[in-house]
């Protein structure tokens, strides 16, 4: 394999990293932020049902969560793919194939992701509906 293909697999496996990167940030703020709001609305009695905000942002960082998992694949595959050519005369190309629902849909049931979004969800509803 020489230097050029190396260097093409090498930005393939930075974007590979950089979308893990993303998935732990999404499950951080998902749950710092709802922690926050849910923590605020136990805390001001005035406002109870404050912690049903909490479910917007979870569910939102929920779909963004099985979003990276999908693209991280993606660029495997492109990886696979590419490291298999023999000739030193990569495109560079970053075209992968588009993520399709079903396999969103898949990430997104997957139990490393609804395990962070889906308690956060709970706690905010069982939180704010004790109070409706």
């Amino acid at each position: 394999m020489g230097p050029m293909r190396l260097k093409y697999l090498e930005m393939i496996q930075a974007v590979i990293t950089r979308m893990a990167g993303n998935q732990t940030t999404l499950r951080t703020w998902s749950v710092t932020l709802g922690t926050a709001v849910v923590g605020f609305a136990v805390n001001n009695s005035a406002h109870p049902k404050a912690a049903l905000l909490a479910v917007l942002p979870a569910g939102v960082f929920w779909i963004l969560d099985g979003y990276y998992p999908g693209l991280e694949r993606a660029f495997r595959a492109l990886y696979n793919q590419e490291r298999q050519i023999a000739d030193d005369k990569p495109d560079f190309a970053m075209a992968i194939k588009p993520l399709i629902v079903e396999k969103w849909i898949e990430a997104c049931t997957r139990p490393a992701v609804w395990l962070v979004h889906l308690p956060v969800i709970a706690v905010a509803l069982v939180v704010g509906g004790r109070h409706v």
